[in-house]
C-alpha cells in the first residue's frame, strides 16, 4: 500500500517523507530520487494513508514494517527491490543509494511500427476512343459492288416488263382478230376479174 501512495502522491507533489528512514524527491522531469537527509515526520504519510481508510494504528505498522523489510534486506544482502518502486543499495560509505523503477502499470509497452509498403503510383489511364468504322473499298476500275448489284436487278426489271407487254400485245391482237371466213371473203371482192384475151391464132 505505501507504494501505491508513494507512486500516486509524487505524480502532483515535489516531496513524501517517510519518518525515520528518508524522502522522496519528484524533480521537474519526473524522475524520482531519495535522500536520507531529510528524515523528519511532518505528517503527510500518516495523513494520506488515513485518508484512505486506515486507523492510525495500522497506518504506523505498515510504515515500520516497510522500513524495517528494506534495511533488513540492506543489511543482510546490500540490495533491496521493492516491487513497483525501485531498487535500494548500501554503497560502500554505508549510505543507501536508490534507483527508481516504474511500476508495471506504468511501463509503456515498445511501439513496433511496422514500415508501411511504398505504395507504387498507378499508371495514367489512357482514354479508349472508339475507332471510326472502315467502309469497303470499292474494286479497281469499277463502281462499288453494291451499284453493280442494283445496275442487274434494275435491267431484269426492263426486260421482265418488256416480255409482259409483248405477251399482252399478242393476247389483245388475237382477241381483236377477225374471223379466218371474214378475212378470206373481203379478199375475194377486193379481186380485180381477170380479162379473157381472144386466141388469134386461129
Amino acid at each position: 500500500m505505501i507504494v501505491d501512495i508513494i507512486n500516486g502522491y509524487l505524480k502532483s507533489n515535489r516531496r513524501l517523507v517517510i519518518p525515520s528512514f528518508g524522502a522522496f524527491l519528484a524533480k521537474e522531469d519526473g524522475e524520482i530520487i531519495f535522500s536520507e537527509l531529510l528524515k523528519k515526520d511532518d505528517g503527510v504519510l500518516r495523513e494520506v494513508m488515513m485518508s484512505k481508510g486506515r486507523s492510525e494504528i495500522e497506518v504506523a505498522g505498515a510504515i515500520d514494517r516497510f522500513i524495517f523489510e528494506v534495511r533488513h534486506d540492506l543489511q543482510n544482502t546490500g540490495i533491496c527491490l521493492v516491487e513497483g518502486l525501485g531498487t535500494f543499495r548500501r554503497t560502500e560509505d554505508g549510505l543507501i543509494a536508490f534507483e527508481r523503477t516504474l511500476p508495471a502499470a506504468v511501463v509503456e509497452p515498445e511501439v513496433v511500427v511496422k514500415p508501411q509498403p511504398i505504395a507504387e503510383p498507378e499508371p495514367p489511364v489512357t482514354p479508349v476512343v472508339p475507332k471510326t468504322p472502315v467502309r469497303p473499298t470499292p474494286p479497281r476500275g469499277g463502281k462499288p459492288q453494291r451499284k453493280s448489284n442494283n445496275f442487274i436487278m434494275w435491267f431484269a426489271g426492263i426486260v421482265i416488263a418488256a416480255a409482259l407487254c409483248a405477251l399482252a400485245y399478242g393476247l389483245y391482237c388475237m382477241w381483236s382478230a377477225p374471223e379466218r371466213e371474214d378475212i378470206d371473203a373481203q379478199m375475194d371482192a377486193q379481186r380485180i376479174p381477170m380479162i379473157e384475151v381472144p386466141n388469134t391464132t386461129n
